[in-house]
């Protein structure tokens, strides 16, 4: 029960924060009936000549115009709050851009590390068997062929160690989306 009291003034502040002339109009007619209670007095009990009338209505256009106010200044904070509740998201999203664009430039890294050794070797051995069958044209375009797919390997590892951003590719179904490195870099 203390938590449903405790409750209520939250939710009459989200209720009049999402509906303000709903409070506008609140204080708006209460101010009316107050002063219509206090003509209704006056006259009663006292009379009422024209100037009090307007002495007990006169503040009535300004209560309006207070009222409009109202809603314009909670308008402008709802109005503010979304720009500042879209610029955090925002501020969020470009965080977890770069937390994912530092974590690909580590994996990156270590896989560059294990496949360096291997593809040195590789390369050492290619320009050796090159020499040894200089006179097999067939065997020299395989191992042509071995040596530019060793540079291939390299230049995406490079690729992606450099690279700023990046975006995912959907290869197939059985495979799933991988990341690549945009053209325009």
């Amino acid at each position: 029960m203390i938590k449903f009291l405790r409750s209520i003034p939250e939710y009459v502040m989200a209720f009049f924060a999402r509906y303000p002339a709903v409070l506008s109009g609140y204080i708006i007619y209460c101010y009316l009936f107050i002063s219509i209670m206090r003509f209704f007095y006056r006259v009663k009990y006292k009379g009422a000549s024209f100037g009090e009338i307007y002495d007990i209505f006169s503040a009535l256009p300004f209560m309006w115009l207070l009222a409009v106010c109202l809603v314009k200044i909670i308008e402008y904070r709802t109005k503010l709050h979304e720009n500042h509740s879209q610029q955090l998201a925002r501020d969020k999203e470009l965080q977890m851009k770069d937390t994912q664009l530092k974590t690909m430039h580590e994996v990156v890294k270590a896989l560059q590390h294990k496949i360096n050794n291997p593809l040195a070797v590789i390369t050492l051995l290619v320009g050796r068997t090159k020499k040894l069958v200089a006179d097999n044209k067939e065997v020299i375009k395989n191992i042509e062929f071995i040596e530019q797919s060793t540079n291939s390997i390299t230049k995406a590892i490079e690729e992606f160690k450099k690279a700023e951003s990046y975006h995912s590719d959907d290869i197939g179904q059985l495979e799933g989306k991988i990341a690549s490195v945009p053209k325009e870099q």
